[in-house]
């Protein structure tokens, strides 16, 4: 998606932390003032106020933290609101870099992982790249096959609350197989239980 110099950016950031929020904001009036791009930074109340598509879904460390249903719904609905080819961006730390990915697989867009380990000035210099280019340089890489497509079918189907039996005579595997595939997806998404990613319900 190539950004012009008449084309604001509507750009939604998906956080519960009140300094995470006004900081994310700080970077983009900054990167507005200087890049000479239009950039809207929509608030809370966007969905009921604006008819404007969101290009980018911004979302803050925290909402790793504890996947709460509250952050999953507001990104649910962001993506019902999103533009086509809209993007999602992900600042976290490299560890949330897998789960990351596969919630932009589960809402089906492009997903983008930026480490928060990093100085501000870095973290503002990525962003700008993200939004203004779709030359995107290969050190900030898109969405990428994280699981197996047999692992995401079996992950997606416990977050669905589908009993292991039932995942077995669906796939004509034994439970011992689903067990594995289940272990070796959660190894892969870094999340030592289903239970910290079943809201992700909500987007499937």
């Amino acid at each position: 998606m190539k950004i012009t110099s008449n084309r604001a950016v509507n750009v939604l950031n998906v956080t519960q932390c009140a300094f995470t929020r006004l900081a994310l904001n700080a970077v983009l009036s900054d990167m507005q003032l200087s890049s000479g791009k239009k950039i809207n930074i929509l608030s809370g109340d966007f969905f009921e106020n604006s008819r404007l598509f969101i290009d980018y879904i911004i979302c803050a460390d925290d909402l790793f933290n504890e996947i709460s249903l509250q952050s999953i719904l507001k990104i649910k609905e962001a993506i019902r609101d999103a533009s086509f080819s809209s993007r999602m961006i992900f600042l976290t730390s490299p560890h949330h870099f897998a789960l990351g990915y596969f919630i932009s697989g589960l809402c089906r867009k492009e997903g983008y992982c930026l480490s928060v380990d990093q100085s501000v000035a870095n973290m503002a210099m990525d962003l700008r790249r993200i939004l203004t280019s779709t030359d995107i340089l290969s050190d900030i890489r898109s969405c990428t096959l994280i699981l197996t497509p047999r692992e995401r079918e079996i992950i997606i189907g416990l977050i669905k609350q589908r009993k292991p039996a039932y995942l077995s005579k669906k796939y004509s595997v034994n439970q011992k197989t689903i067990s594995a595939h289940k272990v070796n997806a959660l190894r892969k998404l870094n999340v030592e239980h289903l239970n910290s990613i079943v809201n992700l319900n909500a987007l499937t």
